[in-house]
């Protein structure tokens, strides 16, 4: 099974800032519905885009609470909702989410595809409202638990020290932006705000819908034709990959941490959409996707230095991040031996077992996410705001055509460009 649409039919056929993508399967006895506004990430209103879809999610105008709207949900056979913030490279999504048994396999056969339509639709226009604001008692609740979401991100050091390493590699671009914003962005939000900003979503935000089941796609253009196909919407515009250049940039920060935390950005100027991607899928993975790459074997078995280490890409963007765990004190020998790795691979210095062992690793991977209606949905979304790109079978055919002299053509092209190490308050031997 495939999309209705692939991606240039999908943007060929952009209307009025709105489009929308089936996948229509009988794998899945469930029907899984995504909707998103597209904003770029700004910090002028980062902090409304984090707390909006938590409001939204709170009540409508049919059902005002919380424990209605859950009422509601089990009468449609046991559906489940979710509202959330995400961040695809320097855009902010607006996202919700209903997945819904598929009426065919219950009694009577409910039309709970169209019942599920109508949750969203009174989620997203009719959301409960007092005096023409949002209640300040939900969006007090749904700030400080925001803000609890910002210190727990600070308190998992590996996700800070990753989000450190994008905040200075990005410097001042977009894409390095945090998604949720500052507890001080936050407080700053008010209910009237909060009206303002759905309204203006509403009529100026690109839409994107996504519909995976055994669901008819003409169907479903008939109802964002008729629900939500209104507006004068913004041009949906792909995100911009890294285009600074930093030389060898090294940032120590000192914290109260119990493990230092040495993450790398590498340059790789290749993006999803590129012919190159495949070849550097695989040589991210031979480096350090796996348990048997090079940095895993190496880093952590061998030198015994780390306590994780990985490389992993960036699609968007066009970086390549690494990431290791170490002691303090390992920190001179950890880089040297991480960089001893991404030189080898620049020389070539990998077996075709190592080829071989990384493509059985993507494709199991890979399809592993065809059983997934979420990730289904989340790498359709990344390839249509990167522009374009391969997944699923497509994806692993084109891995198992890369041959090693393209590895090796990639390699020679990733550039280190900025180093970020998280270690200890009282560790003075390193710079920064």
């Amino acid at each position: 099974m495939t999309w209705s649409k692939t991606v240039d039919e999908f943007l060929g056929e952009w209307q009025n800032g709105t489009g929308w993508y089936v996948y229509p399967t009988k794998r899945f006895k469930t029907v899984t519905i995504y909707a998103a506004w597209i904003r770029e990430l700004e910090p002028s209103a980062r902090a409304r885009g984090a707390l909006l879809p938590h409001v939204l999610r709170r009540g409508t105008r049919a059902w005002p609470t919380r424990v209605l709207m859950e009422q509601q949900l089990e009468s449609l056979y046991g559906a489940s909702f979710r509202a959330d913030v995400g961040k695809l490279g320097d855009k902010q999504l607006l996202s919700f989410h209903i997945t819904v048994v598929n009426g065919q396999f219950l009694p009577e056969h409910p039309d709970t595809v169209a019942a599920a339509l109508d949750f969203l639709t009174e989620v997203l226009d009719h959301p409960q409202l007092v005096d023409g604001r949002f209640p300040d008692e939900v969006v007090d609740q749904e700030k400080e638990l925001i803000k609890r979401q910002i210190s727990a991100l600070i308190n998992d050091k590996g996700q800070y020290a990753l989000s450190r390493l994008i905040e200075l590699v990005a410097d001042g671009q977009r894409f390095g932006l945090k998604k949720l914003g500052t507890p001080q962005e936050i407080d700053q939000v008010s209910g009237d705000l909060l009206v303002d900003f759905l309204n203006e979503n509403r009529q100026e935000s690109p839409f994107v819908f996504a519909v995976v089941g055994d669901v008819d796609p003409d169907r479903i253009q008939k109802h964002m034709a008729e629900r939500w196909g209104r507006g004068d919407r913004r041009p949906l515009t792909t995100i911009q990959p890294y285009t600074g250049r930093h030389d060898r940039n090294t940032v120590v920060e000192r914290q109260d941490v119990r493990q230092g935390k040495l993450n790398l950005a590498f340059r790789t100027n290749i993006t999803a959409k590129d012919p190159q991607y495949p070849a550097l899928v695989m040589y991210s993975g031979i480096l350090g996707g796996f348990s048997h790459s090079k940095l895993f074997l190496n880093v952590r078995e061998k030198a015994s230095l780390a306590y994780y280490a990985y490389s992993r890409i960036d699609p968007a963007v066009a970086l390549m991040i690494i990431g290791a765990g170490i002691e303090f004190d390992d920190y001179e020998a950890a880089r040297r031996i991480i960089e001893e790795q991404v030189e080898a691979m620049r020389a070539g210095q990998f077996s075709p077992e190592e080829m071989a062992f990384t493509l059985k690793a993507y494709t199991n991977d890979v399809l592993s996410e065809e059983d997934n209606p979420g990730q289904l949905i989340g790498r359709q979304l990344e390839q249509l705001l990167i522009g374009g790109g391969l997944s699923g079978p497509q994806l692993i055919d084109a891995l198992g055509r890369v041959t090693s002299a393209e590895i090796v053509e990639v390699a020679k092209q990733v550039e280190l460009d900025t180093v970020y190490f998280l270690t200890s308050e009282g560790d003075e031997r390193h710079g920064g």
